[in-house]
Order: C-alpha cells, then structure tokens, then sequence
C-alpha cells in the first residue's frame, strides 16, 4: 500500500470569505451611519416643530392677555385687515398707555411697546413672523371689542435645509372684557 501523507489546507481565510466578510462589515458600517442620520434629522426636525409651536403659544397668549386687560382699541392707531397688522390698545394704566403690538419689521419679530418704554420682544429670534393680521370683528353699535389675530410663524431657517424648515398658522378671537 502506497502511503500518502493527506495535506491539510493552512489556517486562515480564503479570498473570497475574507470578501464576504468585508462586505456584511460594510453593510453594517452603512446601516448605521444611515440610521445616525436619520435620528439626527428627526432630532432637528423635532427641535424646530417645537421652537415654533412654543413661539406661537406664548405670543398669543401675551396678546389675549393684553386684549382682554385693555380699555379699549385704538382704531385710528390700529392696521386692520393689512400685512403686517398693527393693534393699538388703550389701558387704564398711564404708564402703558397705548400699548402697541406689531412687527419690529416686515416678515420679522413680533414686538409689544407699552406706553413711552422700549419694545419687548415676544418671539426668539431663531422664529419670523410672516403674516400677521388683525381683524376687528366688533359688531356696529356693540362696547364690547372683538379683535381676530391670524399669525403664521416659522422657523428662521438660513439654509436651505428641510429639517430647519417649518410654518404654522394660528387664528383666534379675544374680546376686550372692560
């Protein structure tokens, strides 16, 4: 019998197991990176829905607030029905008499100015206001005022990055409660 050494193949990997090693590692590599994007988008995306939204909020609610602590409206001082609105109101309170809410500029900050004092603004300035509207609903003959405010507020966006764009419009009614 003829004895013949079997030869056994060396340790290690062949070219094609280490290119399908490469590969899975590099798809992995890729999932993960495009998973991080994405979070990373959603974050953003998340961060400038909640920017504006609490812009709104809290601007209209300083307004209602304003309306509903005023005397009255300043019809002749006021811009109804025109972009960018301007509403003058009346207060019992010398010091914030007339208290004017309006634009620092056209498609700009809102801004409330209180009698002789500087204006304060009411929204950051990551946001703009693009349209802002009064409307004075107050039926002929009636001493009660009713002002409508529509606003659309967005994110000041300096890119041209969909994520750090995003609009929303608001319209409600507040009446003058003195």
């Amino acid at each position: 019998m003829n004895s013949q050494k079997l030869k056994f193949k060396p340790d290690g990997f062949t070219l094609i197991e280490t290119l399908i090693y490469i590969t899975i590692i590099g798809m992995v590599v890729v999932s993960f990176v495009i998973f991080s994007i994405s979070i990373s988008n959603s974050k953003n995306k998340t961060y400038v829905t909640q920017e504006v939204q609490a812009n709104a909020r809290l601007a209209l609610n300083l307004i209602s607030q304003q309306i509903r602590g005023a005397t009255g409206i300043n019809i002749g001082s006021s811009s109804f029905e025109v972009d960018p609105g301007i509403l003058s109101l009346s207060l019992a309170d010398g010091a914030k008499d007339p208290t004017i809410i309006e634009l620092d500029q056209d498609d700009g900050r809102l801004q409330i100015i209180q009698g002789l004092s500087d204006p304060i603004m009411l929204t950051s300035r990551q946001t703009k206001i693009t349209n802002l509207v009064f409307t004075n609903l107050t039926p002929a003959g009636s001493n009660r005022e009713n002002i409508r405010i529509e606003m659309t507020i967005e994110y000041n966006n300096s890119t041209s990055d969909l994520n750090f764009t995003y609009s929303q419009s608001w319209r409600t009614a507040v009446s003058v409660r003195q």
